[in-house]
């Protein structure tokens, strides 16, 4: 399982995103440059929002008074 997620080196620790259909988003190991923290930032606040749309789809409306 190492391997195909390029998790090759023992020493290193490893970052994954992943959205809600167990894909990932974005991936990291060792100290991130100013481009790739910009790009998890991205990443994270559109699966943020896609989670709050889902989340406010399957909320019952109130009731009508």
């Amino acid at each position: 399982m190492r391997e195909p997620l390029g998790m090759t080196n023992s020493r290193i620790g490893y970052i994954y995103l992943v959205d809600e259909n167990l894909k990932i988003r974005w991936a990291a190991c060792a100290d991130a440059k100013k481009e790739e923290e910009e790009a998890l930032i991205r990443c994270a606040s559109v699966l943020l929002n896609r989670r709050r749309q889902a989340f406010h789809k399957q909320r019952p409306s109130p009731p009508e008074q």
